[in-house]
Formats: C-alpha cells, sequence, structure tokens
C-alpha cells in the first residue's frame, strides 16, 4: 500500500473520479457528483493498492475562534475505506499520518463531525458541544451564517499545549 498527500490542486481529474466513487460507495446516503462533500479542501491523504484507489482523508485548514482564543485546526472530511480494505488499520494509519503532521506544524487540534464515533475514540478524539458560527454552503451557493449550540457532534483531538 502506498499512502501520498496531496494538495488540492494537483489531484488529476481521474484521482477525483476515484474519490468520487469511492465516496458514494462509503456515504450511499451523501452520494456526490463531486470528490467532495459540502466545500473542497485543503489537501488529501490518498492510499492506493495495485494503482486502485482503497482509501481517502480530506483536511480542510482552519483558523476557529471560541471565545477570545484562537486555534488552528485540521478539519478531517471524508474519511473513507473501500468495504474490501476495512478493518486492517488503513483509516487509524491516516489519521495517524495527519497527526503526526498535526505536531509538526504547530496545529492545536484535529476536528471533524461522525456519525459512527467508535474509530475516533480509539484514536484520541473526545466529543464536544459548543456554540457555533458557520457559513452555511450547500450545494455552492451560500445560505447566510448559521449560530447554534451543536451538542454530542463535534470530536476533537488535541495536538497542542492550548485548551
Amino acid at each position: 500500500m502506498e499512502i501520498i498527500r496531496n494538495s488540492e490542486f494537483d489531484i488529476e481529474a481521474a484521482i477525483h473520479n476515484e474519490i468520487t466513487n469511492l465516496r458514494n460507495i462509503c456515504f450511499p446516503k451523501h452520494q456526490s457528483q463531486y470528490s467532495y462533500y459540502k466545500q473542497l479542501p485543503h489537501f488529501r491523504y490518498l492510499a492506493f493498492a495495485e494503482h486502485m484507489l482503497i482509501a481517502h482523508l480530506a483536511v480542510e485548514h482552519r483558523v476557529i475562534s471560541i471565545g477570545n482564543s484562537v486555534f488552528s485546526i485540521f478539519g478531517l472530511i471524508d474519511l473513507c475505506v473501500m468495504p474490501s480494505y476495512q478493518k486492517q488499520g488503513i483509516a487509524t494509519r491516516l489519521i495517524n499520518l495527519l497527526t503526526d503532521l498535526a505536531e509538526e506544524k504547530s496545529i492545536d487540534f484535529l476536528f471533524l463531525v461522525a456519525n459512527n464515533k467508535e474509530l475516533y475514540f480509539k484514536n484520541g478524539f473526545k466529543v464536544v458541544s459548543n456554540y457555533c458560527s458557520w457559513l452555511r454552503i450547500n450545494k455552492h451557493k451560500n445560505y447566510g451564517v448559521a449560530v447554534e449550540k451543536i451538542e454530542n457532534e463535534f470530536m476533537i483531538k488535541q495536538i497542542g499545549s492550548k485548551i
């Protein structure tokens, strides 16, 4: 197995098609004609076996504020592994690669939203609740800023020393 990290703008159309197919297999309730769900990520980890894409992790790099504190985060998006390759530690390997990069680049937290939290608990994430504001985007359209308390949906993994 080979795992590569690519900036979004360096990924060729054929690979985007493979990512789209993998996403749609792994997330059948959230099918998309794109290689991403809501927004284009900044970079991706792509895992290949015998020249076939078998796993994928998209990552957004953001700066967010909570109260008066500012945090640098990596947001994990669309972590998926081809069903025939699941339960082999590939998802954990992708998370570990991102964790190592986050430590190297002084990222404060990893952040994600997941329905199935078991994998993330095993990899050091915890569930948090918070009031949030964000730009609502759907199908490339801006629907304004949302503000609400999100409970038990966000997961974080502390990387740096910030609390």
